[in-house]
């Protein structure tokens, strides 16, 4: 899987796109081998599936936009998108005092998050780190200090979602079963295909069992 391309492809359709307007655009350059090995350390020795590939392509990626379809434009985030993929070495360090907070209530639960594509101030998409031997492959959905779940769907299934969203404001609520009724994602529903012609519904449910 070439990551590199298919973001740079991206960002190619966002600039062709007449009702985008782009804020930020960073592709950040490769990881360093020292770089990837010192984060298989921090994550027991072994990488979610797909994630050494992406960071020896690119060390994290920025983007923000936002629309001008007038039917739609609400003048606020929900006109937006948003990706915020961290340096490797950021993901999977140490979130004292981010995610985690020593002693308060929900300090063992959170302190296995570690922050991937941080597009909000106060939520993110992240891997789950528990102390079990076999790191978890599956990215989570998480709101800091009070809500997460797990999409169940792998990094590289993630990384095909984030790209067909553009990052739209919380589009990862889409693949939360419990959060189906939220108004994230009845906006983003309605909204997409108003702003990307290739709009695939399909992409953002909840992953089926099995």
């Amino acid at each position: 899987m070439n990551f590199s391309k298919r973001f740079e492809l991206m960002a190619e359709n966002l600039k062709a796109n007449r009702a985008i307007k782009i804020m930020e655009l960073i592709f950040n350059p490769p990881a360093l081998e020292a770089e990837i090995e010192q984060a298989k350390t921090l994550a027991k020795g072994v990488l979610p599936a797909g994630v050494e590939s992406f960071f020896r392509e690119m060390n994290g990626f920025n983007l923000e936009w936002e629309h001008n379809v007038e039917s739609i434009k609400q003048d606020n985030d929900f006109d937006k998108g948003f990706i915020k993929i961290l340096p490797i070495l950021d993901i999977f360090g140490n979130w004292k005092d981010t995610t985690w907070f020593e002693g308060s209530e929900g300090a063992d639960e959170y302190k296995p998050v570690k922050p991937l594509d941080y597009f909000a101030p106060e939520a993110c998409a992240a891997f789950y780190q528990t102390t079990e031997e076999i790191p978890l492959n599956t990215v989570y959905y998480h709101y800091f200090g009070e809500y997460q779940e797990d999409t169940r769907y792998t990094f590289e299934e993630y990384i095909d979602r984030l790209l067909a969203s553009r990052g739209y404001f919380y589009w990862i609520q889409t693949l939360c079963k419990g959060l189906q009724k939220s108004n994230e994602v009845a906006v983003f529903r309605n909204n997409m295909p108003l702003i990307f012609d290739d709009y695939n519904d399909d992409l953002f449910h909840p992953k089926k069992a099995g």
